[in-house]
Order: C-alpha cells, then structure tokens, then sequence
C-alpha cells in the first residue's frame, strides 16, 4: 500500500520501526551480558547458547528493521511483500548501500577531522562491503533465527558470520539509534504495542 509522508499509515509504520529498534537493542545488550560473561568465565554450553539465541534475535530484528526503512523511505508497505528475485535484489541493494553509506561517513569524517574522538582508525572504515553480505545477512536471518531449518545445527556457523560481518551490523545499529534509539525518561506510546495487558478489565455498564 501506497502512503503520503505524515499520514496515518506513515505515523502507524514509525511505531513499528521504533518498536523493531527496541527489540533489536534488546537482543544486543542481552547479546553483549553473555558475550561478556563467555570472555570472563568461560565458555560453556548453556552460555553459548544464550549468546547465540541473543545474537540470532539481534539479527534478525535488524534485518526486520532495515525492511521497514526501505518500505518507508519507498512511502510503500507492498515493496517488500514481493515473492521474487526483484524483492531480495531491491532488499540486498538497500542494505548493502546503508552499510557502505556508514561506512563512507565515517571515512569522510576522520578525512576532514570532524569524527568523534571515539572512533577507529581509518582503515577500519576505508573498506567496500563484501559482495555477500546482504546475501548473507538474510540468509542468516531466515535460518539461525526466523525458520526450523536442519542447517542451523551443522551448516551454519554463527561464529564465522559475527568474525565475518559483526563490524557492520553493529555500525548499522548504531546509525540508527540517533533517531529510532529511546529518548527521554518517558517510555513512548506505540499505541497497541504498549497499550498491550494481560489485567482482565471489568466492562462498564
């Protein structure tokens, strides 16, 4: 469905975007405990596989996110719905260019000298994103996480993807918390998604 910038729909669809935010920092901090945990006390399996569970959820609400801001800067909810080759190109091509758009920020901020002291150094950013990494990304997402797929236990190692591509979803990430992050000490009203009770309410007469 087709929308206008501001209506309802829009304003509906920014709910969402910030509540996918919210679960996706949730994932991360939950991700970064056990993480923590596992280099402190060592690794054993029930750590690991809270860490694992953690950074599965973590990617995908990224990826979920991520679909979100396409259909929202496209002003269409159908752009991804589409069932074809057409939606995973027009998906990796949108993620693929958020990554390298980052990373060039980052670049072109420590060229000028306007970058945060906290940054790295420029070689960390000066690089192309890896041709799979879209690819990769959904792959991951579908199947360490979204479907029961055999590969999970076997094929698909979680470690190699973090050693692998850590370094830009976590840029991703954080690019987008100056405006999807919480503000304020005020939790926001995202209409049915906290208005949500189990308290049973007794009808008025």
């Amino acid at each position: 469905m087709k929308f206008l910038a501001g209506d309802s729909t829009d304003v509906d669809l920014c709910h969402v975007l910030s509540h996918e935010y919210y679960r996706c920092n949730d994932s991360f901090k939950q991700f970064c405990f056990f993480a923590q945990k596992m280099i402190l006390q060592g690794q054993n399996r029930e750590t690991s596989y809270r860490a694992y569970n953690a950074y599965a959820d973590f990617i995908h609400h990224l990826y979920e996110f991520y679909l979100g801001c396409l259909a929202r800067d496209n002003k269409n909810t159908n752009i991804t719905n589409k069932k074809n080759e057409e939606r995973t190109q027009i998906i990796e091509g949108y993620i693929t260019h958020h990554a390298q758009r980052i990373l060039n920020g980052y670049r072109d901020s420590i060229k000028t000298g306007t970058a945060p002291d906290w940054v790295n150094d420029i070689n960390y950013y000066d690089v192309t994103v890896p041709t799979d990494f879209a690819k990769d990304f959904r792959e991951y997402r579908n199947k360490v996480c979204g479907h029961v797929a055999y590969e999970r236990s076997s094929k698909l190692s979680l470690s190699q993807f973090y050693n692998k591509y850590h370094k830009f979803l976590y840029l991703m990430y954080r690019d987008a918390m100056h405006w999807w992050g919480k503000k304020g000490e005020e939790f926001p009203d995202l209409k049915e998604i906290t208005e949500f009770t189990v308290m049973l309410e007794n009808e008025k007469n």
